[in-house]
């Protein structure tokens, strides 16, 4: 695909959603988009896959800019020349690291990219500029009866977006009309009747008939297959690739189901918690996927081989809120192989500690001097534990103790959270001070030639099938921790 002409480009779009609260709190978002970028070029189709919540739906949404993004840019039918210099530059960028950005290089490709963004990039737009690209794109709903509106005969809602955006006149609006209708499969009879009076396949394939009505280089397709019976799927996407076929349309095809995805789509993106956290060709993705998120979402796929056995991958804890998300790598809380640098905070080991320290559920923690509080600092971050004032206890003794109890822990399964803790301390009040080392945020790298993964694993060079072991929790207990 790398002759192909590039239609699509988002480079960091994100979309915060705030929380209201009461007077004089905290603003607080939800980050249902959090720095997605990706191409797409002319008569491709990208999967976008994930849980509920991931996102999915605002990324397809953004671009269409049926919501504005907070931030970021996208970019779509640009000439060659300014499309292959925009994603150079937004390219070099993303290897400059904080110290670099004060460089004259960072500067002086910043300030070239935001000139071509200010001229070209459609969250920038507004008013009748927009409007001329929305020509360019439109939207398949997961719901086809709610996009219909249920007091226009089906002719005129066909007809809605040639009349607001084109110049035709009514008599090429109709006989296009009829084209459309017979095009998906429908007779001309149907124009003059309700949504009402359709079944839900029949709706769907009239929203298709009317996203194409004005010859869009781009459809947004978000779930148009899920609320529709199988075998009526499976119609709407052949529909969906013949038109491809035939128009040379491009789609970001978003859907929980994964069969669907592998029969549509030409790459996959996989998001969690707002952000892509894989990205490759389909059957690359699906036969030697990379992200452990990856592994076990597609473990979940059944094998119609009763002979043939798969391992499922069943990830532990609950999906973190998008309004909290955790530090560094958004997975590693519930990654089965986590390191010690993958984003621990003092959050994640708090509830571990105070059950590590409890006497009543650990016997050697009832040798240790009482503790009446553990409070987590997460600015700081640090865990500090809190003594009984009045009691005498030798400092490097507990100290050790602690230390020995900690090691015992991390060598447990799971326990890779414990690896996280970089020093003891005491404080000058007394307090002894956990402190945890500073965790690294993994950004999109290609370990391979067009596959694309955010993960820790691969910015260290770690994937290499001879070695594969890393760090798991075992070599992370052996972490020595300083006095």
């Amino acid at each position: 695909m790398e002759n192909e002409k590039t239609l699509l480009y988002v480079s960091n779009v994100s979309k915060f959603f705030q929380i209201t609260g009461g007077v004089g709190r905290k603003r607080k978002y939800v980050r249902a988009v959090d720095s997605v970028s990706f191409s797409l070029n002319e008569g491709e189709t990208l999967g976008v896959v994930g849980e509920t919540g991931c996102g999915k739906t605002t990324l397809g949404r953004s671009i269409l800019q049926l919501i504005k993004p907070t931030s970021g840019d996208v970019f779509i039918d640009l000439p060659d020349d300014i499309m292959r210099e925009v994603m150079e530059i937004d390219r070099r960028l993303s290897l400059f690291s904080e110290e670099d950005m004060e460089s004259d290089e960072y500067i002086d490709l910043k300030d070239r990219f935001e000139e071509i963004a200010r001229e070209y990039s459609l969250t920038r737009m507004s008013g009748r500029k927009l409007k001329e690209y929305r020509k360019l794109m439109q939207p398949v709903f997961q719901d086809p009866f709610s996009s219909l509106d249920p007091r226009k005969l089906i002719k005129d809602s066909i007809a809605e977006p040639m009349k607001l955006l084109t110049d035709m006149n009514q008599n090429e609006i109709m006989d296009k009309e009829i084209s459309l209708i017979s095009e998906i499969g429908l007779s001309e009879d149907h124009l003059y009747r309700f949504p009402h009076e359709f079944s839900g396949g029949q709706r769907q394939r009239i929203g298709i008939a009317r996203a194409i009505s004005i010859e869009p280089k781009l459809l947004v397709l978000d779930e148009p297959t899920s609320a529709l019976d199988v075998s009526v799927q499976a119609q709407i996407l052949n529909i969906l690739k013949d038109l491809q076929n035939s128009r040379g349309i491009s789609y970001v095809f978003i859907s929980h189901h994964l069969s669907v995805i592998r029969m549509m789509a030409d790459r996959v993106a996989v998001m969690y918690l707002g952000k892509m956290v894989e990205l490759a060709e389909t059957e690359e993705l699906f036969t030697d996927m990379l992200h452990p998120y990856t592994k076990a979402l597609l473990s979940a796929i059944p094998i119609p081989d009763p002979s043939i056995k798969r391992e499922r991958i069943v990830l532990e804890g609950e999906i973190p809120s998008p309004a909290n998300p955790p530090k560094g790598c958004y997975f590693h809380p519930r990654c089965p192989v986590a390191m010690k640098n993958c984003g621990w905070s003092p959050r994640d080991l708090i509830n571990p500690i105070k059950e590590m320290l409890d006497p009543y559920r650990n016997q050697e923690a009832s040798s240790l001097p009482e503790i009446v509080e553990i409070v987590s600092d997460e600015e700081e971050n640090v865990i500090e534990l809190v003594f009984k004032e009045g009691q005498e206890f030798d400092r490097d003794t507990v100290k050790e103790q602690i230390h020995s109890m900690v090691l015992k822990e991390a060598s447990k399964k799971g326990g890779v959270k414990y690896s996280a803790i970089e020093s003891l301390e005491y404080s000058e009040e007394g307090t002894l001070i956990i402190s945890l080392i500073q965790w690294d945020t993994p950004k999109m790298r290609e370990p391979r030639k067009g596959h694309m993964v955010s993960c820790l694993l691969y910015d260290y060079n770690y994937y290499d099938e001879s070695k594969r072991v890393n760090e798991d929790a075992s070599k992370s207990a052996k972490t020595k921790i300083n006095f």
